[in-house]
């Protein structure tokens, strides 16, 4: 019997083949937007997430801050509090000896003048040592990164992030050249393989000198972050609470330092992206419930078209049910094939916007199953009124109708 209503569904839909491509559209739209906006937030998603986990292994990064000119003093502390911002290389370099942390690279961080005859090129100098390459997760395309040397002899040496390398020397060798930083020469001895942009920003337009020396080239002493990669055994909780307590003792003020771990990066990040694809299947979900009212107007117009055609089956004995699932399946079909042509639709647009906008997408098979699954609901909900309605009509009311 399912199989004989199914077939009157479809030969009553392909006999208006236009009215219903127009029915089905708004529920097309509504599944290939929830396809194509998902699939992009998910690939936007996974994108951003390999890129912090490319950071570094186990990343731990310390900022200081100095919204305060005035030094700290407390009547508990054991030792004087060092000034809001103040931390030196050597103070982070002690963190080493906190059990969970594997490596320490602090950062002399500011903007400086690189030149290599008359090119020119103003980016981030970067002054730290030589665990900052195995901290951040840097490759080398080829020379070496800074040695414990380099620092001990406040060697004038200098490691190009890619971007650089390229802006400076464009297509020529820069191992083993010598470039000027603010206008002091420097060896390049190495360059790093590109690593690509993380939250708008690239992760190789950048100089890295010896820490000693860049305090000489900016004219400063203090670090603006401390770079820590833990121990591969190591409780990051109690880790934390370790390099917290310590800070502390230091600055006197949680407000002076913030610490962020990898693993909280991500946890943010997931949340943040959860709550978008809510939202962005929300708006989406919209459109497939004003497809829902359309099929449930044109299935309202089908009644009443075919109101002689229900009293001419009534009369012959269909049932009032036999009458209400002929209307339904009819309502399920349209729903059901708008949902599979928005899937293919869906799919489609997010390939195409993908590759326009350089970005990577993510088809979710969940996610399509979700949307069609919703898309029948929205069917059957829309299709129950005028099924009833049919189901309703007395048989000889309705032959009476012209």
């Amino acid at each position: 019997m399912l199989s004989q209503t199914f077939k009157i569904a479809m030969k009553a839909i392909w006999a208006q083949k236009l009215r219903s491509l127009l029915t089905m559209l708004g529920v097309i739209i509504g599944v290939s937007a929830v396809i194509a906006l998902i699939s992009l937030a998910q690939g936007a998603t996974a994108s951003i997430s390999s890129k912090i986990e490319g950071l570094g292994s186990n990343l731990i990064v310390i900022s200081t801050s100095s919204s305060s000119s005035t030094a700290l003093t407390s009547s508990t502390a054991t030792t004087p509090l060092l000034p809001p911002g103040q931390l030196t290389a050597q103070d982070a370099l002690s963190l080493t000896k906190v059990p969970g942390v594997a490596q320490v690279a602090p950062i002399v961080a500011g903007s400086a003048t690189f030149a290599v005859g008359d090119t020119t090129s103003s980016a981030g100098l970067v002054g730290t040592n030589a665990s900052y390459q195995h901290v951040m997760n840097y490759q080398l395309a080829e020379g070496r990164f800074l040695s414990p040397l380099d620092i001990a002899s406040d060697a004038n040496v200098a490691v190009l992030g890619s971007q650089e390398a390229t802006t400076l020397f464009g297509a020529a060798n820069a191992l083993g050249n010598t470039m000027t930083i603010n206008g002091i020469p420097f060896k390049v001895v190495g360059v790093l393989e590109s690593k690509g942009s993380s939250f708008g920003q690239s992760q190789d337009n950048f100089v890295a000198i010896p820490w000693t020396v860049a305090e000489s080239v900016l004219g400063q002493t203090s670090i603006s972050n401390i770079y820590l990669s833990a121990d591969a055994t190591a409780n990051m909780t109690n880790l934390t609470n370790r390099l917290n307590l310590k800070l502390l003792n230091w600055l006197g003020s949680a407000s002076n330092f913030s610490l962020t771990t990898q693993s909280q990066i991500l946890s943010t990040l997931s949340s943040i992206t959860t709550t978008m694809q809510d939202v962005l299947g929300g708006i989406a979900g919209i459109s497939l419930l004003v497809g829902g009212i359309g099929i449930m107007n044109i299935m309202l117009v089908s009644v009443t078209e075919r109101t002689r055609e229900i009293g001419i089956r009534k009369a012959i004995g269909a049932s009032h049910r036999a009458i209400m699932l002929q209307f339904l399946v009819e309502s399920l079909t349209l729903a059901g094939l708008g949902g599979i042509f928005g899937i293919l639709l869906g799919t489609t647009i997010s390939d195409v916007l993908g590759k326009a906008l350089g970005a990577s997408t993510t088809f979710s098979p969940t996610t399509a199953l979700l949307a069609f699954g919703f898309s029948l609901a929205v069917g059957l909900v829309f299709g129950l009124w005028p099924a009833s309605r049919a189901a309703g009509l007395h048989p000889v009311d309705a032959l009476r109708v012209e």
